[in-house]
């Protein structure tokens, strides 16, 4: 069974590197886990003899059927589809202890974690990705990679394991190191979807200041915004990169 690139398909082959992930997962034992892209199932068994349940979504045809030829388990449902356009009310209730474990493909990567980002029932999101994303998501305030995506996760999100996983750990080998990371949801007490759409237009121009950014984008609470500032006596020259996560939290709590 020949990986496919234009899925981004590589298969994890590292005995002790699955064992790891899998261990680093949060309350495993009583948890349902939705894994995207099982592939050929090197995860997805560690996972059945720990989880209460998996839910596996693959888009490909072909490991579909290798997996069901491999894989027999009365707590293993598979689900043939774009995770893209899953509902996920069609696949979760109101069930409890909800995680989310993928190998991500790099191309698609952040659109996936957004989706399950704006799903409260996941408790959990712990993906394996490209050493690159993983340095953008956790990247340093005042740096060139520090953006919308690090404010956007680690508002919503806690680092709760990182784990190195060299190019060599991979079927086919890819040209570049990975990294499984595990990220457990915030409790919070706001709109998430109108939360980053506010992040989305403070670094709409990144070359502007924080507050240009948001005029030229034409954010509809920009005076809110401004009055923060004075009351707070904040600089109003400060760009979004130089902006704290908790930062952008208080600012976004005052409108």
């Amino acid at each position: 069974m020949e990986a496919k690139k234009q899925l981004g398909q590589n298969f994890l082959i590292d005995k002790n590197k699955i064992k790891a992930i899998v261990n680093s997962i949060p309350n495993i034992e009583k948890s349902i886990i939705v894994e995207v892209g099982p592939g050929k199932g090197a995860i997805t068994t560690s996972l059945l003899e720990k989880a209460k349940e998996v839910i596996a979504i693959e888009i490909d045809l072909d490991m579909i059927n290798f997996l069901k030829q491999n894989i027999s388990n009365k707590n293993f449902k598979l689900i043939n589809a774009d995770i893209l356009d899953i509902n996920w009310d069609n696949i979760l209730e109101k069930e409890q202890n909800i995680q989310f474990v993928s190998n991500l493909p790099y191309y698609i990567a952040t659109k996936i974690m957004f989706k399950v980002a704006y799903d409260e029932r996941f408790d959990s999101m712990s993906v394996m990705l490209q050493k690159e994303l993983i340095d953008r998501i956790f990247a340093k305030l005042k740096t060139k990679a520090y953006g919308r995506l690090t404010v956007s996760i680690g508002s919503l999100f806690y680092l709760r394991k990182k784990i190195l996983v060299p190019a060599g750990c991979f079927y086919p080998k890819p040209k570049v190191d990975s990294g499984f990371i595990v990220l457990e949801r915030k409790k919070i007490d706001f709109d998430i979807d109108d939360y980053l759409i506010f992040i989305k237009h403070a670094f709409a121009l990144k070359r502007k200041t924080f507050i240009n950014s948001l005029k030229k984008s034409n954010y509809e609470k920009v005076d809110k915004v401004l009055d923060f500032f004075k009351k707070n006596d904040l600089n109003l020259n400060i760009r979004s990169e130089e902006i704290s996560i908790d930062l952008f939290l208080n600012i976004y709590k005052s409108l």
